[in-house]
This record gives structure tokens, C-alpha cells and sequence, in this order.
């Protein structure tokens, strides 16, 4: 025996913008009928009635097409108080789904819905400025920031599009449109602890590339040790920030750039200084201070301790009274 499941028979319910519109319409086109059946000597073509009706409804009141039957008149009496408040709530939700759009793009709960864009993962300094420096070549690349962090728009007068959440959830990607993104870029969050920075880089790569595995995506990463990994997860290019900025550093003292006075490193727009320690850091570990002062924007790559200089000491090692912190200053 064939058991047969109810039927649905339930009617489609249609947004309430398009019900109000069909609402209306139906109001114009039968006071338009009525009015041009009521006096036809006055109002001669259905269009007539129509915009009469129009008219009326809006509270414009041209004058060119009036009733002068009392029965007429009454017509247009029901018109003006039926029709009024309809298009009082007509243009209210205009208005309110104009807000709400606005405030779904300002909290990063919008989609975006283009194609050919790139995709910041992660708001930091380092991000600002790649987004700086794109729009100063591409003025019109369309650009989407992912981040967990922020509750606003970081960039609201601009054509950036933010999405708020975590890059390693589907919905998440899915509302940056990952499956039309053309370049993805994954930045590392310098204050949180590394390896557990890498692992979030690295599941974010995982959850880009099974949504999208085509799409061109250069990940940041802190730890050495997570580079293979990575490039196991399919990153088609890796940025060792540590690394580099090591190199880079020591690089800079042994062409003798740091020194008593602040000196500006040629082409780069970076600057290297020398900070003395304050009273309120001693005896902190390197790695606390360093996350301390970064909350302040200042980013610590080294110290010099009784006249050696260190590029990244040993996160656990202490700070002392008489140590000269090194920083960079851009």
C-alpha cells in the first residue's frame, strides 16, 4: 500500500514591499474605473482616471482633473482618506529598508555580491596599508575585509566591502563571495600567540580552498615550522614575517642605521628607534611588554642589554632598568 503525504497547499507569501505595491495598484485602478465610469464627460479615458487617482493618492492635487458630481466628490473623499495612509506606509518602508541595508553594511552582515575581488583576511596596520596601497594603483578594485574583530565598518566613506566573522566558516567566506574572488590574502594576528596564529592562517587557507580551490592565496606566516603545512594546505605564497623582519633588522644594524639619533632607512619610509625603559616595564618578559606596547601601535623588534644588541631575544627573557628597547616607528 502507497501512503501519500499531505498535499501543500499553502499559498507563497510574497515580501511585504511587493504586497504593499500590489496593494496600491490595485487601489489607482479601481478608483481610476470608478471615477471615469461616475463621469465620464470629465475624466473621458481610463489613463485620465488613473492619474486622477495618482494624484490624489499623493496629495499633489494638480487641478486639472477634478469630480464635480457629489457622487464624485465622495469617491474622491474615500480616495484621499484610504489611499493617504497607504502611501505614508509605502514610503516608511522605503526608508526603513533603506536603514536597514545601511546598518548591514556598516556591522559587516550584508553580502557582497560582486565578482573579480580580492580578500583581506584579518584588520591590522598591515592591512590598512595594502588596502592604501592598492587603491593608489587601482582605484576601482573591489576589495572585501574579513574580520572577527571589529563591530563597525573601519572604512565606511570607501568602496571596501567588510564582513564580519571568522574566515574559517563557510557562511562567512560565502558572504564575501569567495567563489568569485580572484586573489585572497591572509594575514597573521601579531597579537595573539604564533603558533596558534598560524593554525587559524592555516584553516583559513583549508576553508578558502574548498570553497574556491582556483583562487590565488599568499598566506602570512610566524612560525617556521608551519611553512610546509601551508603549503600543504594550498598556498600558492607564503610571507615569513618573522623571518623577514629578522633579516631586515639585522640587516639595518650591521650598516650601522641604529644609532643615538633616529635615522630613516633609505626607500623603505621605516624608521628604526631607540626607546629607554620606563619604570612601570621592568622585570617583564619581552614577549609581555612587546604585546603591551603593541596595543599602542608600537611594534618592539629587539632590545639592547648591557651593550649587545638583540633582534628578537627569547620571548621569556626579562626586561632590565637600564635596557634600550628597539622599535620601529613608519
Amino acid at each position: 500500500m502507497i501512503r501519500i503525504g499531505p498535499i501543500n497547499t499553502a499559498v507563497p507569501r510574497f515580501p511585504r514591499f511587493i504586497r504593499l505595491l500590489s496593494i496600491i495598484a490595485l487601489f489607482l485602478l479601481s478608483f481610476g474605473i470608478l471615477i471615469h465610469l461616475v463621469e465620464p464627460k470629465r475624466f473621458p479615458t481610463l489613463l485620465d482616471g488613473i492619474w486622477w487617482a495618482i494624484v490624489t493618492m499623493s496629495t499633489v492635487g494638480y487641478g486639472d482633473y477634478t469630480p464635480v458630481t457629489n457622487l464624485g466628490k465622495i469617491i474622491g473623499m474615500l480616495l484621499i482618506l484610504s489611499g493617504v495612509g497607504l502611501i505614508t506606509s509605502y514610503f516608511a518602508y522605503i526608508a526603513k529598508m533603506s536603514i536597514s541595508t545601511e546598518q548591514q553594511f556598516l556591522t559587516g552582515k550584508k553580502d557582497y555580491a560582486g565578482g573579480g575581488h580580492f580578500i583581506i583576511v584579518g584588520w591590522n596596520g598591515r592591512s590598512r596599508r595594502i588596502i592604501q596601497n592598492i587603491h593608489d594603483r587601482k582605484h576601482h578594485q573591489s576589495i572585501v575585509l574579513i574580520d572577527d574583530t571589529l563591530q563597525k565598518h573601519p572604512l565606511p566613506r570607501t568602496n571596501i566591502h567588510f564582513v564580519h566573522g571568522k574566515a574559517t566558516l563557510d557562511s562567512v567566506l560565502k558572504k564575501a563571495n569567495i567563489k568569485q574572488a580572484i586573489r585572497v590574502l591572509i594575514t597573521a594576528d601579531l597579537k595573539q600567540d604564533e603558533l596558534q596564529t598560524d593554525m587559524f592562517s592555516i584553516l583559513t587557507l583549508l576553508a578558502v580552498k574548498g570553497l574556491n580551490p582556483d583562487v590565488y592565496c599568499l598566506v602570512e606566516i610566524l612560525t617556521h615550522e608551519q611553512k610546509e603545512n601551508a603549503l600543504r594546505a594550498g598556498a600558492d605564497g607564503i610571507v615569513e614575517t618573522n623571518k623577514f623582519a629578522s633579516e631586515y633588522m639585522q640587516d639595518c644594524l650591521s650598516k650601522g642605521m641604529v644609532g643615538e639619533a633616529e635615522e630613516q632607512t633609505e626607500g623603505t619610509g621605516l624608521k628604526i628607534k631607540q626607546l629607554p625603559i620606563q619604570e612601570t616595564w621592568a622585570e617583564k618578559t619581552f614577549k609581555r611588554l612587546s604585546m603591551e606596547l603593541l596595543e599602542q601601535n608600537i611594534l618592539v623588534i629587539g632590545i639592547i642589554s648591557g651593550g649587545e644588541t638583540y633582534i628578537k631575544p627569547p620571548a621569556t627573557a626579562l626586561i632590565q632598568r637600564n635596557d634600550v628597547l628597539l622599535i620601529i616607528d613608519d
